[in-house]
C-alpha cells in the first residue's frame, strides 16, 4: 500500500509540476544523446569517448550550451547529431529557465494577493483588521527580542497589507486574504503549526462578536494547543467567548469607567495609569524570570533590590499554572444542585464562568515567599 501511495504521489507531482517535467525531459535528452553519440564515436574516437561516462559529460556540457570543447565528436554522424543536440539544448534550457521564472513570479503574485499557503511554524495569527493592529505590530517590532513570524488573516485590500508589511521590516509578516472563520483560510495560514492568535474586530467586513466566537471555535478545533486572545465589542459576550476556551478576552472600552471616575475621585491616578500603558513614553512593562538567588526569599527583598539596582518597580507576579473554574467542577445535571451552587457563588460576587491560564498577583505582600513558578512583571526599561 505504501509503495502504491508513493507511486501515486510521484505521478501527481510530475503531472502538476512544470519544473519537474522540464527537468525530466532534459535528463532524458542528455542520456539519449549521450548514448547515440557514444554509439557513433567510441570506434572512431575512442581516445575521447572511452566510455559512456565521457559521452554523458559531453552531452551535459552541450545541452547546457556551455561548450568546453574538451570532448568533441569527429565522425560525420556524430557532428550532425551534435548540431541537433546544440539546437535542442538552447530551446530546452530557455524553456526551463522561463518555467522557473514563471513559477516564482506566479508564487510572488499569489503571495502579494494573500493567496499563497504559509509555511511559518510556531507563529502568531492576527485575524481581522482595524487601526489597533498596527499599534500591536509596532509594539512587537519595538520590544520583541526574537524574529517574530506573523500571519495577517483578513479581507483587506492587498495593497494595504503590502504597505504594512513594508513598514515593519524587523518582523516576518505574511498575508492571507479571506474570511478567517473558514477552515480553508485558517489552514492556508498554517494554524495547525501556530503557537498563538489574536482575533480583533474587523473593519474590512462585517465585524461581530459572533464572528470572533466562530473563528475561535474553528481555531481550537484545528489546533487545541494554540493560545487564542480575543477582542470583543459587547461585554455581554465575554462569558460565551470564555466558555469557548479563549485564553484571554479584552472588551472594548472596559477601562473607560476607571479613567472617567478616577479623574473625579483621584485626579492624577488615571494619568499615571495611562502613562504606564503608553509604550511611547519610555515606561515599559515587561515580564522577567526571577533569578535563582531570590527563590525562597520574600517579595519585599526582591522588590527593594531591583528598585535600587535597576530602578525597576515590581508591579506583581504571575504564573502560568492552569486554573480551574467552578464550571469544570459542576456536573451540569438537571438536579438543580449545580444551579443552586452557581447562584450562591454569583450572590457572593464570584464569577464562576471564567478561567484563565494565568494566575495574577498584583502588589503581593512584602512577606510573600517567591517560588520557582513565579514570573515578575516590572515597570522599567530593559538594558
Amino acid at each position: 500500500m505504501k509503495q502504491k501511495s508513493l507511486i501515486k504521489d510521484t505521478v501527481k507531482i510530475f503531472r502538476h509540476n512544470q519544473i519537474v517535467q522540464m527537468a525530466t525531459a532534459i535528463f532524458i535528452v542528455m542520456n539519449v544523446t549521450a548514448f547515440i553519440v557514444y554509439f557513433f564515436e567510441h570506434h572512431v574516437n575512442a581516445e575521447q569517448f572511452k566510455n559512456y561516462g565521457d559521452a554523458l559529460w559531453w552531452s551535459v556540457v552541450t545541452v547546457a550550451t556551455v561548450g568546453y570543447g574538451d570532448i568533441v565528436p569527429k565522425s560525420e554522424f556524430g557532428r550532425i547529431f551534435a548540431s541537433l543536440t546544440i539546437l535542442s539544448g538552447v530551446v530546452m534550457i530557455s524553456l526551463f529557465t522561463a518555467t522557473i521564472s514563471s513559477v516564482f513570479v506566479a508564487r510572488k503574485i499569489k503571495e502579494s494577493q494573500g493567496l499563497q499557503d504559509i509555511t511559518f511554524t510556531n507563529h502568531t495569527l492576527i485575524c481581522g483588521w482595524n487601526p489597533s493592529v498596527e499599534d500591536v505590530l509596532r509594539i512587537f517590532d519595538r520590544y520583541n527580542d526574537r524574529a517574530m513570524q506573523i500571519a495577517l488573516v483578513n479581507e483587506a485590500q492587498p495593497e494595504r497589507m503590502d504597505s504594512v508589511i513594508n513598514t515593519f521590516q524587523n518582523i516576518q509578516i505574511k498575508f492571507v486574504r479571506g474570511d478567517y472563520t473558514r477552515e480553508a483560510i485558517l489552514t492556508r495560514a498554517n494554524v495547525k503549526e501556530a503557537s498563538s492568535a489574536l482575533i480583533v474586530p474587523d473593519t474590512t467586513g462585517v465585524s461581530t462578536d459572533e464572528k470572533t466566537l466562530l473563528s475561535l471555535l474553528t481555531m481550537k478545533s484545528l489546533n487545541p494547543r494554540i493560545k487564542v486572545y480575543t477582542h470583543i465589542l459587547n461585554r455581554e459576550n465575554r462569558q460565551h467567548v470564555k466558555r469557548a476556551n479563549a485564553d484571554e478576552v479584552v472588551v472594548s472600552d472596559q477601562h473607560v469607567a476607571f479613567f472617567l471616575a478616577n479623574n473625579i475621585l483621584y485626579p492624577g491616578a488615571s494619568q499615571v495609569a495611562e502613562e504606564m500603558l503608553d509604550y511611547e513614553r519610555g515606561n515599559d512593562i515587561h515580564r522577567i524570570t526571577i533569578p535563582e538567588k531570590f527563590i525562597g526569599k520574600t517579595f519585599g527583598e526582591f522588590f527593594f533590590e531591583y528598585k535600587k539596582e535597576k530602578n525597576w518597580t515590581i508591579l506583581g507576579l504571575v504564573n502560568e499554572e492552569e486554573t480551574v473554574s467552578l464550571n469544570d467542577i459542576l456536573s451540569h445535571d438537571t438536579s438543580g444542585i449545580d444551579a443552586f451552587i452557581e447562584r450562591k457563588f454569583r450572590e457572593a460576587g464570584i464569577n464562576v464562568a471564567e478561567k484563565s491560564g494565568m494566575n495574577v498577583h498584583v502588589n503581593p505582600p512584602s512577606d510573600y515567599v517567591l517560588q520557582k513558578k513565579d514570573i515578575a512583571v516590572i515597570l522599567g526599561t530593559l538594558q
